[in-house]
């Protein structure tokens, strides 16, 4: 996980508390008070990151799990080891992201992706999740239950405001869905929000699609929540 957050204010630090908690903190120390036995994720405060120029730090986390609903929340640590109030607390789920190309359905082997499995599969197989096909000099994605009635059921929307992964999940955040489809058109520099047949939500942005007829495939970044029933990211 990369924490990232705005730095405000010219004052003497010495660094930041990360909280990375299982349960939401704000709510219970809203002050500048948090109490002793909630130890910070980083063992020493944090200094802030290379770039001071930029007034915004990174930081990151590792030996997180996948699928699990964490709270985080950053203090300010000052030279007497006081701690700010903490900062908004943000919701994240850790789950697989990369980037993957698909071709038209049917036209070469693998044409479909699972997102469970984190793999490459047939666009026919009960593991996959989408395709792509083209059809009257339009792109779309959609479901594998549109070539089989029996495999996953995976519905689409495409969303309505586009930038980078940070941007679309903080806009997603205040978003309230609106109707999904087993199939949606899609253009380069779209965000698409997949809900999976198992219950769980991919946010697929559109990178690139190219070449023509047979030859046609389309370029997704991905990132997958395993948190069945809610939309998090």
């Amino acid at each position: 996980m990369i924490v990232s957050w705005s730095k405000i204010g010219q004052g003497a630090i010495s660094g930041y508390n990360i909280y990375i908690s299982e349960c939401p903190l704000s709510a219970l120390y809203p002050d500048a008070y948090i109490d002793s036995s909630i130890a910070p994720y980083n063992s020493t405060p944090f200094p802030g990151d290379t770039n001071p120029e930029d007034s915004v730090e990174y930081f990151e986390a590792t030996h997180l799990e996948n699928g699990v609903k964490y709270f985080v929340t950053v203090r300010v640590v000052f030279p007497d080891g006081l701690v700010s109030r903490p900062s908004s607390e943000v919701t994240v789920v850790c789950g697989p992201r990369g980037e993957i190309e698909l071709p038209i359905r049917y036209q070469s082997s693998p044409d479909g992706y699972s997102f469970e499995k984190n793999a490459y599969t047939d666009a026919n197989s009960t593991d996959n999740d989408l395709y792509f096909y083209s059809k009257d000099g339009h792109d779309y994605l959609a479901s594998p239950r549109r070539l089989d009635g029996f495999i996953n059921d995976t519905r689409f929307l495409v969303l309505p405001f586009r930038g980078s992964f940070d941007e679309v999940v903080a806009h997603l955040a205040e978003y309230a869905p609106g109707v999904t489809e087993d199939q949606v058109p899609v253009v380069a520099g779209d965000w698409v929000l997949a809900h999976c047949g198992r219950g769980t939500s991919a946010l697929l942005e559109v990178k690139t699609i190219e070449e023509s007829g047979q030859k046609r495939r389309v370029a997704l970044f991905f990132a997958y929540s395993t948190v069945v029933g809610e939309i998090v990211f």
